[in-house]
Protein backbone atom coordinates (compact mmCIF):
# COMPACT_ATOMS: atom_id res chain seq x y z
CA UNK A 1 0.00 0.00 0.00
CA UNK A 2 1.36 3.15 -1.20
CA UNK A 3 1.49 5.77 1.84
CA UNK A 4 -0.27 8.96 1.11
CA UNK A 5 3.31 10.50 2.03
CA UNK A 6 5.09 8.64 -0.95
CA UNK A 7 1.65 9.19 -2.98
CA UNK A 8 1.75 13.06 -3.31
CA UNK A 9 5.34 13.90 -3.38
CA UNK A 10 6.92 17.01 -4.65
CA UNK A 11 9.30 17.94 -7.17
CA UNK A 12 11.82 20.88 -6.10
CA UNK A 13 9.00 24.04 -5.31
CA UNK A 14 6.11 21.78 -5.82
CA UNK A 15 2.96 22.36 -7.68
CA UNK A 16 2.51 26.31 -8.90
CA UNK A 17 0.32 28.96 -9.77
CA UNK A 18 -0.39 28.68 -13.42
CA UNK A 19 -0.78 31.48 -15.98
CA UNK A 20 -3.74 32.34 -18.38
CA UNK A 21 -4.13 29.83 -21.21
CA UNK A 22 -5.52 30.19 -24.70
CA UNK A 23 -7.62 27.35 -25.19
CA UNK A 24 -9.89 26.17 -28.32
CA UNK A 25 -12.94 26.28 -25.27
CA UNK A 26 -15.05 29.98 -23.72
CA UNK A 27 -13.21 29.50 -19.91
CA UNK A 28 -10.31 28.04 -19.21
CA UNK A 29 -10.09 26.72 -14.86
CA UNK A 30 -8.70 28.67 -12.44
CA UNK A 31 -5.25 28.58 -11.53
CA UNK A 32 -6.23 27.18 -8.32
CA UNK A 33 -9.08 24.66 -10.09
CA UNK A 34 -6.36 23.85 -12.73
CA UNK A 35 -3.90 22.56 -10.15
CA UNK A 36 -6.35 20.76 -8.48
CA UNK A 37 -7.41 18.92 -11.42
CA UNK A 38 -3.61 18.03 -12.54
CA UNK A 39 -2.89 16.58 -8.96
CA UNK A 40 -6.46 14.48 -9.17
CA UNK A 41 -5.24 13.43 -12.60
CA UNK A 42 -1.83 11.98 -11.23
CA UNK A 43 -3.44 10.67 -8.01
CA UNK A 44 -6.06 8.45 -10.10
CA UNK A 45 -3.42 7.15 -12.09
CA UNK A 46 -1.58 5.90 -9.25
CA UNK A 47 -3.89 4.83 -6.83
CA UNK A 48 -5.79 3.08 -10.12
CA UNK A 49 -2.61 0.76 -10.77
CA UNK A 50 -2.17 2.65 -13.53
CA UNK A 51 1.49 3.63 -12.75
CA UNK A 52 3.42 2.59 -9.35
CA UNK A 53 4.82 6.81 -10.33
CA UNK A 54 4.59 9.92 -12.80
CA UNK A 55 6.34 12.31 -12.56
CA UNK A 56 5.11 15.77 -14.46
CA UNK A 57 6.94 19.57 -15.13
CA UNK A 58 5.60 22.16 -16.92
CA UNK A 59 6.52 25.21 -17.45
CA UNK A 60 5.00 28.73 -19.23
CA UNK A 61 7.03 31.55 -20.41
CA UNK A 62 10.38 29.53 -19.26
CA UNK A 63 8.96 29.58 -15.76
CA UNK A 64 7.92 26.03 -13.65
CA UNK A 65 3.90 26.08 -13.30
CA UNK A 66 3.67 22.33 -12.21
CA UNK A 67 6.03 20.51 -11.06
CA UNK A 68 4.75 17.50 -9.06
CA UNK A 69 5.61 13.55 -8.70
CA UNK A 70 3.08 11.24 -7.13
CA UNK A 71 4.12 7.25 -6.64
CA UNK A 72 7.09 5.49 -5.88
CA UNK A 73 9.82 4.48 -8.29
CA UNK A 74 8.86 0.99 -8.58
CA UNK A 75 6.48 -1.59 -7.94
CA UNK A 76 6.26 -2.80 -4.24
CA UNK A 77 8.63 -0.01 -3.24
CA UNK A 78 8.19 2.84 -0.78
CA UNK A 79 11.35 5.13 -2.50
CA UNK A 80 9.27 8.44 -4.74
CA UNK A 81 10.11 9.61 -7.51
CA UNK A 82 11.91 12.35 -7.88
CA UNK A 83 13.41 15.21 -10.01
CA UNK A 84 16.93 13.68 -10.29
CA UNK A 85 15.96 9.88 -11.35
CA UNK A 86 16.99 8.91 -14.47
CA UNK A 87 14.27 7.81 -17.22
CA UNK A 88 15.03 5.95 -20.46
CA UNK A 89 13.60 8.57 -22.72
CA UNK A 90 12.83 5.69 -25.71
CA UNK A 91 11.41 8.17 -28.73
CA UNK A 92 11.44 11.31 -26.92
CA UNK A 93 15.45 10.32 -28.56
CA UNK A 94 14.17 11.79 -31.52
CA UNK A 95 13.60 15.03 -31.44
CA UNK A 96 17.40 15.18 -29.88
CA UNK A 97 18.73 13.68 -33.20
CA UNK A 98 16.14 15.58 -35.00
CA UNK A 99 18.27 18.55 -33.85
CA UNK A 100 21.53 17.06 -33.77
CA UNK A 101 20.78 16.34 -38.05
CA UNK A 102 19.43 20.03 -38.54
CA UNK A 103 22.62 21.33 -37.30
CA UNK A 104 24.76 19.74 -39.34
CA UNK A 105 22.07 20.90 -41.95
CA UNK A 106 22.26 24.17 -40.98
CA UNK A 107 26.54 23.34 -41.69
CA UNK A 108 26.07 22.33 -44.79
CA UNK A 109 27.37 18.59 -44.36
CA UNK A 110 23.85 17.59 -44.79
CA UNK A 111 21.69 18.31 -47.54
CA UNK A 112 17.58 17.63 -46.37
CA UNK A 113 17.14 16.14 -49.83
CA UNK A 114 20.76 14.15 -50.30
CA UNK A 115 19.36 10.51 -50.50
CA UNK A 116 20.87 8.22 -47.41
CA UNK A 117 23.15 6.34 -49.62
CA UNK A 118 25.39 9.16 -49.77
CA UNK A 119 26.33 8.50 -46.61
CA UNK A 120 25.23 4.90 -46.15
CA UNK A 121 25.64 2.95 -49.48
CA UNK A 122 24.52 0.02 -47.55
CA UNK A 123 20.65 1.45 -48.74
CA UNK A 124 21.47 1.00 -52.37
CA UNK A 125 19.53 -1.28 -54.31
CA UNK A 126 16.15 -1.41 -52.15
CA UNK A 127 13.34 -3.42 -52.38
CA UNK A 128 9.67 -2.82 -52.00
CA UNK A 129 7.20 -5.45 -50.44
CA UNK A 130 3.87 -5.44 -51.33
CA UNK A 131 0.99 -6.30 -49.42
CA UNK A 132 0.90 -9.62 -51.98
CA UNK A 133 4.42 -10.12 -50.75
CA UNK A 134 5.46 -9.25 -53.74
CA UNK A 135 8.49 -7.03 -54.14
CA UNK A 136 10.08 -4.65 -56.44
CA UNK A 137 12.98 -2.44 -56.48
CA UNK A 138 12.49 0.77 -55.01
CA UNK A 139 12.38 3.57 -57.34
CA UNK A 140 15.41 5.58 -55.37
CA UNK A 141 16.71 5.83 -51.95
CA UNK A 142 15.06 7.76 -49.24
CA UNK A 143 16.39 10.92 -48.19
CA UNK A 144 16.86 12.87 -45.05
CA UNK A 145 14.16 14.59 -45.40
CA UNK A 146 12.33 11.37 -45.38
CA UNK A 147 13.89 10.07 -42.45
CA UNK A 148 12.86 13.61 -40.35
CA UNK A 149 9.03 13.01 -41.27
CA UNK A 150 8.93 9.06 -41.46
CA UNK A 151 8.22 8.72 -44.87
CA UNK A 152 11.30 6.75 -45.70
CA UNK A 153 9.53 3.09 -46.25
CA UNK A 154 10.84 1.94 -42.77
CA UNK A 155 9.10 0.40 -39.76
CA UNK A 156 9.81 -0.83 -36.73
CA UNK A 157 8.95 -4.42 -35.67
CA UNK A 158 6.58 -3.44 -32.91
CA UNK A 159 4.51 -1.54 -35.61
CA UNK A 160 3.70 -5.11 -36.73
CA UNK A 161 3.54 -4.21 -40.16
CA UNK A 162 2.38 -7.71 -42.38
CA UNK A 163 4.40 -6.76 -45.41
CA UNK A 164 7.47 -6.44 -43.76
CA UNK A 165 7.43 -7.86 -39.88
CA UNK A 166 8.23 -11.01 -40.87
CA UNK A 167 11.28 -9.66 -42.64
CA UNK A 168 11.98 -8.22 -40.27
CA UNK A 169 12.43 -10.79 -37.71
CA UNK A 170 14.09 -12.89 -39.82
CA UNK A 171 16.56 -10.05 -40.34
CA UNK A 172 17.21 -9.84 -36.61
CA UNK A 173 16.61 -5.75 -37.02
CA UNK A 174 17.07 -4.36 -33.55
CA UNK A 175 14.37 -1.66 -32.86
CA UNK A 176 16.67 0.02 -30.54
CA UNK A 177 15.17 -1.11 -27.56
CA UNK A 178 17.22 -4.70 -27.23
CA UNK A 179 20.07 -6.56 -28.49
CA UNK A 180 22.52 -4.48 -26.25
CA UNK A 181 25.56 -6.73 -28.40
CA UNK A 182 24.87 -4.58 -31.93
CA UNK A 183 26.96 -1.96 -33.22
CA UNK A 184 25.55 1.33 -35.66
CA UNK A 185 27.09 -0.83 -38.77
CA UNK A 186 25.27 -4.36 -37.82
CA UNK A 187 22.43 -2.24 -37.26
CA UNK A 188 22.43 -0.51 -40.38
CA UNK A 189 22.93 -4.04 -42.32
CA UNK A 190 20.44 -5.82 -41.14
CA UNK A 191 17.80 -2.74 -41.41
CA UNK A 192 19.11 -2.47 -45.44
CA UNK A 193 19.23 -6.08 -45.73
CA UNK A 194 15.09 -6.17 -45.40
CA UNK A 195 12.17 -4.61 -47.81
CA UNK A 196 10.97 -1.52 -47.13
CA UNK A 197 6.84 -1.29 -46.77
CA UNK A 198 6.17 1.49 -49.51
CA UNK A 199 7.63 3.24 -51.96
CA UNK A 200 10.21 6.36 -50.80
CA UNK A 201 7.77 9.46 -49.88
CA UNK A 202 4.65 7.58 -50.76
CA UNK A 203 3.26 7.10 -47.21
CA UNK A 204 3.91 7.59 -43.59
CA UNK A 205 4.85 5.24 -41.06
CA UNK A 206 6.85 5.34 -37.90
CA UNK A 207 9.82 3.70 -38.06
CA UNK A 208 13.52 2.99 -37.31
CA UNK A 209 14.43 6.36 -39.74
CA UNK A 210 15.62 8.31 -36.83
CA UNK A 211 18.33 5.23 -35.53
CA UNK A 212 18.95 5.77 -39.64
CA UNK A 213 19.76 9.51 -39.36
CA UNK A 214 22.04 8.39 -35.78
CA UNK A 215 24.36 6.80 -38.57
CA UNK A 216 24.39 9.46 -40.64
CA UNK A 217 25.04 11.87 -37.94
CA UNK A 218 28.54 9.60 -36.65
CA UNK A 219 29.62 8.94 -40.27
CA UNK A 220 29.63 12.77 -41.23
CA UNK A 221 30.92 13.80 -37.76
CA UNK A 222 33.44 10.32 -37.42
CA UNK A 223 32.53 10.23 -33.77
CA UNK A 224 29.57 8.80 -32.13
CA UNK A 225 26.13 10.24 -32.04
CA UNK A 226 26.23 11.13 -28.23
CA UNK A 227 29.52 12.46 -28.47
CA UNK A 228 28.18 15.53 -31.23
CA UNK A 229 24.79 15.46 -29.08
CA UNK A 230 26.80 16.27 -25.76
CA UNK A 231 29.01 18.65 -27.69
CA UNK A 232 26.60 20.50 -30.10
CA UNK A 233 23.18 20.45 -27.91
CA UNK A 234 23.66 19.22 -24.45
CA UNK A 235 26.86 21.48 -22.96
CA UNK A 236 24.96 24.69 -24.56
CA UNK A 237 22.24 24.04 -22.33
CA UNK A 238 23.59 22.96 -19.57
CA UNK A 239 22.14 19.41 -19.61
CA UNK A 240 24.38 17.19 -17.81
CA UNK A 241 22.25 13.83 -17.18
CA UNK A 242 21.60 12.79 -20.85
CA UNK A 243 23.53 9.39 -21.78
CA UNK A 244 22.92 6.68 -24.15
CA UNK A 245 25.41 4.60 -21.77
CA UNK A 246 25.88 4.68 -18.05
CA UNK A 247 27.66 2.31 -15.53
CA UNK A 248 26.67 -0.04 -13.54
CA UNK A 249 27.33 2.23 -10.67
CA UNK A 250 25.04 4.67 -11.83
CA UNK A 251 21.65 2.01 -11.84
CA UNK A 252 20.27 3.53 -8.65
CA UNK A 253 19.47 6.36 -10.15
CA UNK A 254 17.41 4.89 -12.60
CA UNK A 255 13.66 4.15 -12.27
CA UNK A 256 12.89 0.49 -12.54
CA UNK A 257 10.64 -0.40 -15.90
CA UNK A 258 6.97 -1.89 -14.90
CA UNK A 259 4.09 -3.01 -17.66
CA UNK A 260 0.45 -3.68 -17.32
CA UNK A 261 0.08 -6.71 -15.75
CA UNK A 262 -2.53 -7.91 -17.85
CA UNK A 263 -1.33 -9.42 -20.90
CA UNK A 264 -3.22 -7.07 -23.43
CA UNK A 265 -1.14 -3.87 -22.05
CA UNK A 266 -4.50 -2.71 -20.77
CA UNK A 267 -3.82 -0.37 -17.68
CA UNK A 268 -5.77 0.10 -14.48
CA UNK A 269 -4.76 -3.79 -13.49
CA UNK A 270 -1.76 -3.12 -11.69
CA UNK A 271 1.90 -4.03 -13.08
CA UNK A 272 5.22 -6.06 -12.75
CA UNK A 273 8.63 -5.69 -13.01
CA UNK A 274 10.26 -5.91 -16.22
CA UNK A 275 13.84 -7.02 -15.48
CA UNK A 276 15.24 -8.53 -18.76
CA UNK A 277 15.18 -8.70 -22.16
CA UNK A 278 10.39 -9.03 -23.00
CA UNK A 279 8.36 -8.96 -25.51
CA UNK A 280 5.38 -6.61 -24.08
CA UNK A 281 2.35 -6.12 -25.76
CA UNK A 282 1.93 -2.61 -28.16
CA UNK A 283 -1.56 -2.14 -28.09
CA UNK A 284 -1.88 0.50 -30.41
CA UNK A 285 -0.81 -2.16 -33.64
CA UNK A 286 -1.26 -5.50 -31.64
CA UNK A 287 2.25 -5.60 -31.75
CA UNK A 288 4.83 -7.02 -29.81
CA UNK A 289 7.96 -4.66 -28.50
CA UNK A 290 11.11 -6.29 -26.96
CA UNK A 291 12.00 -4.28 -24.47
CA UNK A 292 15.69 -4.69 -22.30
CA UNK A 293 15.66 -2.22 -19.45
CA UNK A 294 19.50 -2.83 -19.12
CA UNK A 295 20.50 -1.74 -22.73
CA UNK A 296 21.30 1.66 -20.78
CA UNK A 297 24.06 -0.50 -18.86
CA UNK A 298 26.02 -2.01 -22.22
CA UNK A 299 28.55 0.17 -23.44
CA UNK A 300 28.72 -1.81 -26.70
CA UNK A 301 24.82 -1.19 -27.73
CA UNK A 302 24.95 1.44 -30.56
CA UNK A 303 23.59 4.74 -29.95
CA UNK A 304 19.83 4.37 -31.43
CA UNK A 305 19.19 7.82 -32.83
CA UNK A 306 15.21 6.80 -32.13
CA UNK A 307 15.07 5.28 -28.43
CA UNK A 308 18.27 5.18 -26.72
CA UNK A 309 18.99 7.82 -24.67
CA UNK A 310 17.96 8.60 -20.82
CA UNK A 311 17.86 11.37 -18.91
CA UNK A 312 16.24 13.63 -16.30
CA UNK A 313 12.62 15.67 -16.35
CA UNK A 314 14.31 18.83 -15.94
CA UNK A 315 16.85 18.27 -18.56
CA UNK A 316 14.44 17.41 -21.05
CA UNK A 317 12.04 20.34 -20.04
CA UNK A 318 15.20 22.68 -21.19
CA UNK A 319 15.88 20.92 -24.71
CA UNK A 320 11.60 21.51 -25.04
CA UNK A 321 12.20 25.46 -23.66
CA UNK A 322 15.10 25.64 -26.29
CA UNK A 323 12.54 24.76 -28.82
CA UNK A 324 9.94 27.09 -27.99
CA UNK A 325 12.66 29.98 -27.94
CA UNK A 326 13.05 28.94 -31.64
CA UNK A 327 16.78 27.32 -30.75
CA UNK A 328 17.64 29.60 -28.29
CA UNK A 329 18.20 29.25 -24.64
CA UNK A 330 19.84 31.43 -21.51
CA UNK A 331 21.85 33.01 -24.13
CA UNK A 332 23.25 29.53 -25.85
CA UNK A 333 22.17 29.30 -29.16
CA UNK A 334 21.58 25.54 -30.72
CA UNK A 335 19.58 26.17 -34.00
CA UNK A 336 19.08 29.53 -36.02
CA UNK A 337 15.52 30.42 -35.37
CA UNK A 338 14.08 29.90 -39.17
CA UNK A 339 15.74 26.22 -38.92
CA UNK A 340 13.50 25.86 -35.78
CA UNK A 341 10.42 27.11 -37.55
CA UNK A 342 11.17 25.19 -40.93
CA UNK A 343 11.64 21.74 -38.25
CA UNK A 344 7.99 22.48 -37.06
CA UNK A 345 5.56 23.20 -40.03
CA UNK A 346 3.70 20.33 -40.95
CA UNK A 347 5.83 18.43 -43.23
CA UNK A 348 3.89 15.26 -44.02
CA UNK A 349 0.07 16.78 -45.48
CA UNK A 350 -2.99 14.96 -45.07
CA UNK A 351 -0.59 11.67 -44.52
CA UNK A 352 -2.57 9.39 -41.46
CA UNK A 353 0.07 9.18 -38.88
CA UNK A 354 0.04 6.74 -35.87
CA UNK A 355 -1.62 9.32 -33.88
CA UNK A 356 -4.79 9.17 -35.94
CA UNK A 357 -6.78 12.18 -37.57
CA UNK A 358 -6.02 15.71 -36.53
CA UNK A 359 -2.37 14.87 -36.44
CA UNK A 360 0.67 15.87 -38.71
CA UNK A 361 4.13 15.35 -38.64
CA UNK A 362 6.70 18.02 -38.73
CA UNK A 363 10.64 17.35 -39.23
CA UNK A 364 10.61 16.10 -35.28
CA UNK A 365 7.43 15.75 -33.75
CA UNK A 366 3.92 14.90 -34.00
CA UNK A 367 2.20 18.26 -34.96
CA UNK A 368 -1.59 19.52 -34.13
CA UNK A 369 -3.32 20.49 -37.28
CA UNK A 370 -6.74 20.18 -36.18
CA UNK A 371 -7.65 19.90 -32.02
CA UNK A 372 -11.10 18.79 -32.82
CA UNK A 373 -10.16 15.94 -35.03
CA UNK A 374 -7.20 15.00 -32.65
CA UNK A 375 -9.16 15.16 -29.38
CA UNK A 376 -7.07 17.29 -27.79
CA UNK A 377 -7.30 20.70 -26.21
CA UNK A 378 -3.76 21.67 -27.51
CA UNK A 379 -3.87 24.42 -30.15
CA UNK A 380 -3.00 24.27 -34.02
CA UNK A 381 0.77 23.92 -34.34
CA UNK A 382 1.81 22.00 -30.69
CA UNK A 383 4.07 19.69 -31.33
CA UNK A 384 5.73 16.39 -29.94
CA UNK A 385 5.90 13.30 -29.00
CA UNK A 386 6.29 9.78 -26.54
CA UNK A 387 8.24 7.49 -26.18
CA UNK A 388 7.86 3.68 -25.41
CA UNK A 389 8.16 3.71 -21.55
CA UNK A 390 5.54 6.23 -20.97
CA UNK A 391 7.47 9.44 -21.53
CA UNK A 392 5.81 12.06 -23.70
CA UNK A 393 6.75 16.05 -23.98
CA UNK A 394 4.95 18.84 -25.89
CA UNK A 395 5.96 22.25 -27.12
CA UNK A 396 2.45 25.21 -27.19
CA UNK A 397 3.64 27.91 -28.95
CA UNK A 398 0.22 29.01 -28.88
CA UNK A 399 0.42 29.49 -25.19
CA UNK A 400 4.56 29.75 -24.96
CA UNK A 401 4.14 26.13 -22.64
CA UNK A 402 6.45 23.23 -22.45
CA UNK A 403 5.31 20.03 -20.75
CA UNK A 404 7.21 17.02 -19.96
CA UNK A 405 5.80 13.78 -18.47
CA UNK A 406 7.75 10.69 -17.28
CA UNK A 407 6.91 7.10 -15.66
CA UNK A 408 8.35 3.90 -17.06
CA UNK A 409 5.74 2.33 -17.67
CA UNK A 410 5.59 0.19 -20.91
CA UNK A 411 4.21 0.03 -23.29
CA UNK A 412 1.97 3.06 -23.93
CA UNK A 413 4.18 6.05 -25.14
CA UNK A 414 1.77 9.25 -25.64
CA UNK A 415 -1.17 7.19 -24.48
CA UNK A 416 -3.46 6.85 -21.52
CA UNK A 417 -0.98 7.76 -18.89
CA UNK A 418 0.36 10.89 -20.54
CA UNK A 419 -2.66 12.35 -22.54
CA UNK A 420 -4.65 12.57 -19.79
CA UNK A 421 -2.12 15.08 -17.37
CA UNK A 422 -1.71 17.12 -20.81
CA UNK A 423 -5.44 17.30 -20.92
CA UNK A 424 -5.86 18.15 -17.50
CA UNK A 425 -3.57 21.46 -17.97
CA UNK A 426 -6.00 22.49 -19.91
CA UNK A 427 -9.27 21.67 -19.10
CA UNK A 428 -12.13 23.88 -19.53
CA UNK A 429 -15.02 24.70 -17.34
Amino acid sequence: MISRRLLLGLLGAGALTLGGLSAPATRALSPDARTAKLDETLRSLVEGRSTPGVAVLILQDGNPVYRRSMGVREAGGTTPIGENDMFRLASMTKAVTSVATMILVEEGKIGLDDPVTRFLPEFANLRVRGADGAETAATRPPTVRELLTHTAGLSYNFINNPQVVNAYREARVTDGLDQPDVTTAEAMRRLASAPLGYQPGTSWQYSLATDVLGAVIEKVTGGSLGSFITERIAKPLRIESWVFYAPETARDRFVPVTRPEQGTGQLGTGYVPVKATEGVPYPATKGTANLDPNRVFSQAAYNSGGAGMSGTIGDYARFAQMLLNEGELDGARVLRAETVRQMTQNATGSMPTLRGPGWGHNLCCGLVTDPTAAKTQLPVGSYGWGGIYGTQFWVDPTNRVVGVVMTQTAVIGSGPIANPVREAFYAVD
